[in-house]
């Protein structure tokens, strides 16, 4: 291992800063301590819930980093970095629920639970990269509305931070 001409180290890290063979910080993969994740899910069931409107999770089962904000639903990112979000919705026999992801308001994935003659469950999974203080949630599809969600433990709301990004530059010599 030797350093490289014009590395900046990470201010947080006290790792060697570059490897050999391909002149890459390895800062971020061994020292980031930051862990952010939460787990989230609705007490009690949400019933014809407006077109549009924020789906709250109002029961908190981890929220490392505190990202996640029960009262308002959002989840603000504190870092910059590649997030996982996944989201579980289950509705009632013959009532639905219609719901997407938005990061800053912008609509990424839908999801629909519902619309048969036994209770149905449907999840979604995203992968998105997010700037420091971008915001994501839930709402109810704007063209439905919430007709049942079940809660206790039945419907989900969790994201985790899948990795920290770090602008550094390497330049071999």
């Amino acid at each position: 291992m030797h350093l490289v001409v014009g590395h900046t180290p990470c201010s947080t890290c006290t790792c060697p800063p570059v490897e050999e063979i391909n002149c890459r910080c390895d800062c971020s993969r061994r020292c980031n301590k930051q862990q952010l994740g939460f787990l989230v899910r609705i007490n009690s069931a949400l019933v014809n819930r407006p077109k549009g409107s924020d789906v709250i999770y109002d029961n908190v089962i981890t929220n490392e980093g505190s990202g996640y904000n029960p009262s308002t639903g959002l989840f603000t990112a504190s870092v910059e970095g590649l997030y996982s979000f996944s989201w579980t919705t289950t509705t009632k026999a013959n009532k639905y629920f219609f719901t997407y992801l938005v990061v800053n308001g912008n609509m990424i994935a839908r999801n629909h639970a519902g619309h048969d003659t036994v209770d149905l469950s449907a999840s979604q999974t995203v992968v998105v990269h997010l700037k420091a203080n971008e915001k994501v949630n839930i709402k109810v599809q704007h063209n439905y509305i919430g007709q049942l969600m079940y809660g206790e433990g039945w419907s989900t709301f969790s994201g985790f931070m899948i990795r920290v990004c770090i602008n550094l530059l390497c330049i071999a010599t």
